[in-house]
C-alpha cells in the first residue's frame, strides 16, 4: 500500500533540513516574483522598489543554494557555508521589512501580507534550523 507524499514518516535529518530550507526558499521568491509581476497589486511606475523586493527574495534563495553546494571538508569550508546561511536568514529579515512598506505604500489587503510575511518566516526558521544543525555538526572543524 503506497503511501501519501505529505502523509510519510521523513526523518528530521541535517540534510532534509538542508532541502526543505532551499526548497523553501525557491517557493519563497516564486511567489514573491509573481506577486510583484502583477500590475493589479504593484503599480509599474513603483518598479525601483519591487525590484528591490524581488532581488532581496532571489538572494535569498540564492545564498541558501550557494550554502547547499558548499561541501564542507575543512574549517573553511564551514565558515563560508555558515556565512552564506547567515546573510540568507538576514535577507529574509530585510524581506519582512520590504512586505511592511509595500504593505504601507500599495495599501495591500492584510490576508495578502500575512501569507506572504508567513512564507518568509517559515523559510527563515527553515534556514536557522538548517545552520543549528550545521553548527552542531560541523562546530568541532573550528576547535581544530
Amino acid at each position: 500500500m503506497s503511501v501519501n507524499v505529505g502523509q510519510r514518516n521523513v526523518p528530521d535529518t541535517p540534510s532534509n533540513k538542508m532541502l526543505y530550507a532551499v526548497d523553501r526558499a525557491a517557493k519563497l521568491a516564486a511567489h514573491t516574483i509573481t506577486i510583484c509581476a502583477n500590475p493589479k497589486i504593484f503599480l509599474p511606475e513603483y518598479q525601483h522598489i519591487t525590484q528591490e523586493i524581488v532581488n532581496t527574495s532571489v538572494e535569498i534563495y540564492k545564498d541558501a543554494w550557494t550554502a547547499n553546494n558548499i561541501v564542507v571538508k575543512i574549517p573553511d569550508d564551514w565558515i563560508t557555508r555558515r556565512r552564506m546561511q547567515l546573510l540568507a536568514i538576514s535577507k529574509c529579515n530585510a524581506l519582512l521589512a520590504l512586505i511592511g512598506l509595500a504593505k504601507m505604500l500599495y495599501h495591500l489587503r492584510s490576508k495578502k501580507v500575512k501569507c506572504w510575511a508567513t512564507m518568509t518566516i517559515e523559510t527563515r526558521g527553515l534556514l536557522r534550523k538548517w545552520h543549528e544543525a550545521d553548527r552542531k555538526r560541523y562546530g568541532d572543524l573550528l576547535k581544530q
